[in-house]
């Protein structure tokens, strides 16, 4: 199932999407549908590029205020409609050449496998393993899916501000009974449909963490968070920083396939 709307270049992390989902225009219309709303958000193919190769910094912050650097190349694609994302860590020296793929199934659950370097060994995750924490940070193996709001039951909740942007609130009730969410409320700036904030509540209703849209640039005249930050309720957090974005047209088939994880 295909849970966030994750804001990075995860269009780049797919990271889906994942890790962006803005647009460049607002709606067309002051009164749009929820289910319109969210069919704005959770657009992956933010640029219209068929691929794209990304540096990411991730920044893990423990309660404590003890920090963590991580650094990955993500490269992504579109391949008949569906997303494929590669993530390979290249720093802390002891992650250097692990590994993550995940590839979109059509009308099924994503395939996600994971190379750990150190083990020199690769496997497949699923089910509840989805659930766990990718790579130690706030975030799940299940939210780097690309993701989709239209699955889920939406409804928008009375306009606010933050700051100064108008913004849509968006409450999207997660109807599949396995997700590990019971539902999202993403606060959506009216000005380019970018997911300023995008809070997680579990199986009991209680909130568990907030997803930050912390900077916003243009590329090619389109909006992408190139900052963000995952803070969960228990006082870690997780910071994801976009050094680079290079469009990538030409990414082969053989680049996204299990065996790749190992070279």
């Amino acid at each position: 199932m295909k849970r966030v709307v994750l804001i990075l270049g995860f269009a780049v992390l797919g990271l889906s999407a994942s890790l962006t989902s803005g647009l460049s225009h607002a709606l067309a219309t002051d009164s749009p549908s929820a289910d319109e709303v969210a069919s704005k958000v959770s657009r992956a193919d933010v640029f219209g590029w068929s691929g794209a190769k990304t540096r990411v910094r991730m920044v893990l912050i423990g309660a404590d205020g003890k920090r963590q650097e991580r650094s990955m190349e993500v490269l992504a694609r579109l391949k008949d409609g569906l997303s494929q994302t590669m993530v390979r860590f290249f720093a802390p020296e002891d992650l250097a050449g692990t590994a993550f793929l995940v590839r979109e199934q059509k009308g099924g659950e994503a395939e996600q496998y994971i190379y750990l370097s150190g083990l020199k060994r690769t496997r497949r995750i699923s089910g509840r393993e989805r659930e766990g924490s990718f790579m130690g940070s706030d975030f799940t193996y299940a939210d780097i899916e690309r993701s989709d709001l239209k699955q889920h039951k939406n409804k928008l909740l009375p306009d606010e501000k933050l700051g100064d942007a108008p913004t849509y609130v968006l409450e999207s009730t997660v109807t599949d009974p396995t997700a590990a969410y019971s539902k999202l409320v993403t606060w959506i700036r009216k000005s380019d449909m970018v997911a300023m904030r995008t809070r997680f509540f579990d199986k009991q209703g209680k909130l568990v963490k907030t997803l930050y849209a912390r900077k916003v640039k243009d590329l090619e005249g389109k909006p992408i968070v190139v900052e963000a930050r995952m803070q969960s309720e228990n006082g870690h957090a997780t910071e994801l920083f976009v050094d680079s974005i290079d469009r990538k047209d030409d990414l082969p088939d053989s680049m996204f396939t299990p065996t790749a994880l190992e070279h």
